[in-house]
């Protein structure tokens, strides 16, 4: 064998001897570490409680929370609630027009009205107010079952065209109504608007008994 391909020969064996030691010394130091098991979890002691809080979903409601947080009269402060309200309605031939709160209805002046609420009221009424809050004339009925109460309204006579209104339910002996159980609940009130153009004001009269404008000579003296 030429002397070149003998001193190859060597050195792949020697550094083949090298990489060899490097393995077992690494195969050495690994086993020689000692393995350390996880810490299993602790059981709680008897008669100890989980202390970690349990999940709350942030879109789940507790159910009649916000109904009793918005009806229901605040007992700490003395002030009395707000009635629930389930439907108000003006009534047009055998039609039934929803009237919101906020005013933005308009009806026609003959309409008739009916109002729901969803609380046994015993001494409620509805009644109908105009521009200088005068009681309108007219005449209704009530009905008074368990847990809701029903009033209805008919005007004596058409309502004014173009002009605004007030549907108000409070009580008959105070300004707040009351359930069996002595609950006071705040006044429901309903604006709305008459349909048509509003008729022209009356004009004011003078008044009589002025002064004429003549001149008044004086009385002419004797000889």
């Amino acid at each position: 064998m030429p002397r070149a391909a003998r001193a190859t020969l060597r050195t792949v064996v020697t550094l083949g001897r090298a990489l060899l030691g490097l393995l077992t010394l690494a195969c050495a130091l690994a086993c020689s570490r000692p393995t350390v098991p996880p810490a299993a979890p602790q059981a709680p002691q008897a008669g100890e409680a989980d202390a970690s809080p349990a999940p709350v979903d942030a879109g789940e409601a507790i159910p009649g929370q916000a109904e009793e947080a918005s009806s229901a009269p605040d007992a700490a402060s003395g002030l009395p609630g707000v009635a629930p309200l389930g439907a108000a309605v003006a009534v047009v031939g055998g039609e039934e027009v929803p009237l919101p709160k906020d005013g933005s209805a308009v009806v026609d002046p003959a309409a008739a009205f009916r109002v729901d609420v969803a609380a046994q009221l015993t001494d409620g009424r509805l009644a109908l107010h105009d521009e200088q809050d005068a009681m309108v004339s007219s005449s209704g009925t009530s009905e008074v079952g368990p847990g809701a109460t029903r009033y209805r309204l008919v005007p004596d006579e058409p309502l004014r065209p173009g002009s605004v209104y007030l549907l108000r339910v409070d009580g008959t002996a105070s300004r707040e109504v009351h359930d069996p159980a002595g609950r006071a609940y705040a006044p429901i009130e309903i604006r709305l608007r008459t349909s048509g153009e509003r008729p022209a004001a009356p004009p004011r009269k003078r008044k009589k008994g002025g002064r004429s404008g003549g001149h008044r000579h004086p009385p002419s003296e004797g000889p």
